[in-house]
């Protein structure tokens, strides 16, 4: 409500409309094509949020860098999906990855998209500038939202996996990357002045 002051309140309740249509999509889809189109679709009423109505100076810059990090980490994910679309497993219901015969390197590129919107060491970058520059709302809709959605496509990714593909090196080093950023994170808090990042 703060955030609504002066003559642009009507757009920012839109953009918080349009991120909720494209959340309810988003979770309720099953189509893997229509799942991966609206997890990036809710992007979009964030990047308005920061760009519009961010307060930090680099806001427009911080804009890119999440743009860019969204763009490149999904481009796999959306490549490996057509091709599950060419061989007819569009429902992930009715999904096999043993007709792919998926190896840990697909697999890594699937949840690629995934893993930036966690956000796990090393594809985190962006989140700090976002944070930063972004208004209150906006830092409540990246923390309470996006990352949210990044967790809920892995775990449907690992839904889609069969007993021997869950149990392999890539799962444990994305397990790996998660305690080695809380580690770091930790110790870099003890230093940080900006409460925000």
């Amino acid at each position: 409500i703060i955030m609504m002051e002066g003559n642009r309140n009507n757009y920012m309740m839109m953009s918080f409309f349009f991120s909720m249509l494209f959340l309810i999509l988003f979770f309720g889809s099953d189509d893997l094509l229509n799942f991966l189109v609206f997890f990036e679709l809710s992007m979009l009423p964030i990047f308005l949020l920061i760009g519009w109505w961010g307060k930090g100076k680099e806001r427009m810059f911080s804009n890119y860098y999440f743009f860019l990090y969204t763009l490149v980490t999904s481009l796999p994910m959306f490549m490996l999906i057509l091709k599950t679309l060419t061989l007819g497993m569009e429902s992930m219901t009715m999904y096999n990855f043993y007709a792919m015969q998926i190896s840990w390197f697909m697999f890594m590129l699937l949840v690629l998209g995934f893993l930036t919107k966690l956000p796990i060491y090393g594809l985190h970058i962006w989140l700090p500038k976002a944070h930063v520059d972004a208004p209150v709302g906006g830092s409540m809709v990246l923390a309470g939202i996006l990352l949210k959605i990044g967790g809920f496509g892995m775990m449907r990714c690992f839904m889609l996996l069969g007993e021997e593909v869950k149990l392999t090196y890539s799962v444990f080093f994305i397990m790996f990357l998660g305690v080695w950023g809380l580690l770091f994170s930790s110790i870099i808090c003890l230093r940080l002045t900006d409460f925000k990042v």
